[in-house]
């Protein structure tokens, strides 16, 4: 989508294709970015934790959402700008599906490139079972209509 397509979108939710959280996605994630903490890793530490069993690191699920909305902006995106109001509501476990919703939080044209404009998505990540996962807003600068 191009800004001014995103400027038009209005209160219209778009809903991504789903994705099943594997275990080899748990395991490859932790093992890539370091993220070691037993919770994630250890599923008899897990168990005696407050969640019961062992979750996936919300910057995994973050991540995941991400792509599952790039469609959105495919070809139109220019660099991503930020994340901000990051908010882990409800854990994620290999095997649950995962599905963003999303949201234009808000447009604007870019004062310093013309051809260009900002735009601020709000993203759930929402659970096999409707259950919230986690929310977050991303900023993108995005092309506009060629003229």
């Amino acid at each position: 989508m191009f800004f001014e397509e995103f400027e038009k979108a209005g209160d219209e939710e778009f809903v991504s294709r789903r994705r099943t959280i594997t275990e080899a996605d748990a395991v490859l994630f932790t093992s890539l970015t370091g993220i070691v903490d037993p919770v994630f890793t250890d599923e008899i530490f897990a168990r005696e934790q407050l969640f019961g069993g062992r979750v996936v690191p919300g910057p995994m699920i973050m991540s995941y959402a991400m792509g599952l909305t790039d469609e959105l902006g495919y070809g139109s995106v220019v660099a991503a700008l930020g994340i901000n109001n990051v908010r882990f509501m409800s854990p994620v476990r290999p095997q649950d599906t995962i599905q963003v919703h999303s949201t234009v939080a808000s447009t604007r044209p870019s004062e310093s490139r013309p051809e260009l404009g900002i735009v601020t998505l709000q993203h759930q990540v929402v659970l096999q079972d409707e259950r919230v996962a986690q929310s977050f807003e991303r900023t993108l600068l995005v092309r506009r209509i060629p003229v």
